[in-house]
């Protein structure tokens, strides 16, 4: 088997680079530690994490005393069928929510807080509705 002139002069070069980024011998790898600032950064995003994740299930916790006192209110009213169901779609979705706030990795925290907001601006929004109707 023959090897192309390229290939043997670029193996070599190649092997060469490889050896030069390896540690000297008797030298091991340190791997990198944590510095502090990294260290209060998670502490922070934890923190803050856990302090939001509470809020929401008080708000969640919240919004169960309210539909328990809606779904007592609109159990006869058939005029009200389609509004309980834009509250069961929108209670669905707060529910849903909260559970990939409680769930959710830093990478995915941000996107998780905002689902739950828009969901609980929805659920509020049509709440609201709810509590204009019965006036």
């Amino acid at each position: 088997m023959r090897i192309p002139p390229g290939l043997a002069v670029l193996g070599p070069l190649l092997l060469i680079g490889l050896i030069g980024t390896l540690p000297a011998a008797g030298q091991s790898i340190q791997p990198t530690r944590p510095t502090a600032s990294s260290r209060v950064a998670a502490a922070d995003w934890k923190a803050e994490r856990d302090a939001y994740v509470q809020n929401a299930r008080d708000k969640v916790q919240e919004w169960q005393r309210e539909q328990h006192d809606f779904r007592e209110k609109a159990r006869n009213a058939e005029a009200n069928i389609k509004t309980r169901k834009h509250f069961n779609t929108a209670w669905t979705e707060v529910e849903n929510a909260s559970r990939k706030l409680e769930t959710a990795g830093a990478e995915d925290w941000e996107s998780a807080k905002v689902s739950f907001r828009k969901a609980s601006q929805k659920l509020a929004a049509v709440w609201e509705k709810i509590k204009n109707q019965d006036k």
